[in-house]
């Protein structure tokens, strides 16, 4: 047990979805094969072109154009912001993705279909959205919510997760509906729009008291981490580690689980779980 969990007096799991997956080592794990997995199931998928959206540090797009490259279909990404290079965006191009970076400005107008036909986007494409965040990548990663519970042999008080789009938070809340658990969502960008993203995804007019947004661990968002934090590219990986100087952590990545994980134990060290409560960090992958 992590110290800071036994000083609480807290029961504190981890959720290992980073090892769900076809191949070890792969960016196609955790969450993304969850969200992926209607669009991996298509029987015309191969030989198609699937088109997506992301940021620079986006598991979604290394996960996808891993996909592309196992199940044998074309992929082209629009990534926003200035032209980079980072072990995530290598390994897409790697794969064989077509990479193409916009403006934010323009990154703003995904949903315009009038500039999605300027991009070169034709009906003929897959067009998949932003960290594969749709209705039935919600209902495939709420499989995660029952999951836990079989595997814990109970339903847990609180299940913690990070979150980009707000798409798998979405996913396990409506599976948590009903549920004494409370779901803590950390999101990885600064400000105050998550929750509202997570409840339209919902769209089903429901309160949802149990749905916590937690916004004080971004690290002032994508692409920015603690100072203290060691970051590097270990031997035979190929994407970003962090070590958050805490023991017995499974291999974290800064975008989303070292700040998740950061969190979580500040908050226990702040006396934020009750003792004698369960606590379900639930890490969605992004380590390869």
């Amino acid at each position: 047990m992590h110290p800071a969990a036994a000083e609480a007096g807290v029961r504190l799991y981890c959720k290992r979805d980073d090892l769900y997956g076809w191949e070890p080592g792969s960016p196609l794990q955790g969450n993304k094969v969850r969200k992926l997995f209607p669009l991996l199931s298509r029987p015309d998928l191969p030989g198609r072109s699937v088109v997506s959206f992301g940021g620079p540090y986006s598991n979604h797009v290394a996960a996808l154009s891993a996909a592309g490259s196992r199940f044998e279909f074309s992929t082209r990404f629009f990534i926003r912001g200035e032209a980079v290079r980072n072990p995530v965006l290598d390994l897409a191009r790697a794969a064989g993705s077509d990479l193409h970076f916009l403006t934010r400005g323009d990154y703003r107008r995904k949903h315009d279909p009038a500039f999605l036909r300027t991009l070169g986007i034709v009906a003929e494409d897959i067009l998949v959205p932003e960290g594969g965040t749709n209705p039935d990548a919600l209902a495939a990663v709420a499989d995660l919510y029952p999951e836990i519970c079989r595997q814990l042999g109970a339903a847990p008080d609180y299940l913690c997760l990070s979150a980009g789009t707000g798409g798998t938070a979405a996913g396990i809340l409506a599976a948590a509906a009903g549920s004494a658990t409370r779901v803590e969502v950390f999101p990885a960008l600064k400000g105050d729009w998550m929750r509202k993203e997570i409840l339209h995804l919902l769209a089903d007019g429901g309160a949802h008291a149990s749905l916590h947004v937690v916004t004080d661990y971004h690290c002032g968002g994508y692409g920015k981490f603690l100072p203290a934090w060691k970051l590097s590219v270990p031997p035979g990986r190929t994407a970003l580690h962090a070590d958050i100087g805490e023991p017995g952590l499974p291999p974290l990545e800064p975008v989303y689980t070292a700040k998740l994980f950061a969190g979580v134990l500040d908050r226990l060290r702040h006396g934020r779980y009750p003792p004698g409560s369960s606590v379900v960090v639930v890490h969605t992958g992004g380590i390869y």
